[in-house]
């Protein structure tokens, strides 16, 4: 990495980095949050992708030809908000057995939040498994969450990386590892998610988590999210194994079925 783009990436932590002050002066608050609101929309990234690229990696985006699809995201979008009743929510996305595509779920329904530009996203990989999160960055990838929870001497911002798209960051699983799930059941882990979500009061959040039929770690990671969405890869998933993904995420934090070709 050059000296022009290690700026660049000081420059993008910076400011991810800043938290929302809390204030007694509701002038100063106000001011504060429109300067935030000012850092997120000028936030510089290093390469916005193209429309080949984005069909290339399957992403959504306005103007692409699959109209449908992106209305479908945007329904799903709608429904959480209306769920939640807020703009600051913990998504757990999961498929119901492997190979389902709960990453292609998880970062579109995360790109379809930061179509909003009065909103950011943030994708957080939570499958060390079978890590996909490297592709959706624009910079290399140096460390990941399962890099954070067991080295307590690296700090937050070092583990967010810019996507190819505005106002969508993207936190890569960080490789494998055979407890992940202890990782994951951590105080660490309990505080990392209240962090993220308390940075800024608009941003939408995803936790992509490794299959519920061969893992423990959807369940684990359940407590923390607000709604959970699984994924059920049609025609390959028994109605057992359903129940069983809503028994897994509990049905106080279901909130639907995305059936995926």
């Amino acid at each position: 990495m050059d000296n022009k783009d290690q700026n660049l990436r000081q420059l993008i932590e910076s400011i991810d980095d800043e938290l929302v002050e809390n204030t007694a002066n509701p002038v100063q608050a106000a001011v504060q949050e429109h300067r935030k609101r000012e850092q997120i929309k000028n936030m510089a990234i290093p390469a916005l992708w193209t429309q080949d690229e984005l069909y290339e990696k399957k992403v959504v985006f306005t103007g692409m030809r699959q109209r449908d699809l992106l209305n479908a995201f945007r329904e799903i979008r709608i429904k959480l908000l209306q769920k939640s009743k807020s703009d600051n929510i913990v998504v757990l996305v999961a498929s119901v057995s492997n190979e389902g595509g709960s990453s292609f779920v998880g970062f579109n329904l995360a790109a379809t939040f930061a179509l909003d530009q009065q909103k950011t996203a943030l994708y957080v990989d939570c499958n060390p498994y079978s890590s996909s999160a490297e592709r959706f960055v624009v910079t290399p990838v140096e460390m990941g969450l399962t890099h954070y929870l067991t080295d307590f001497s690296i700090p937050l911002k070092r583990i967010i990386y810019p996507s190819g798209i505005e106002r969508l960051r993207v936190i890569p699983s960080g490789g494998s590892s055979e407890s992940a799930a202890e990782f994951f059941n951590s105080k660490r882990m309990e505080v990392l998610v209240q962090e993220i979500k308390n940075r800024y009061p608009d941003r939408f959040i995803v936790l992509d988590a490794p299959a519920i039929q061969q893992s423990t770690e959807a369940r684990i990671l359940a407590q923390y999210c607000d709604h959970a969405v699984l994924v059920v890869p049609f025609g390959k998933a028994v109605t057992d194994e359903v129940l069983a993904g809503v028994d897994a995420v509990g049905k106080d934090k279901f909130a639907g079925l995305v059936f995926n070709n």
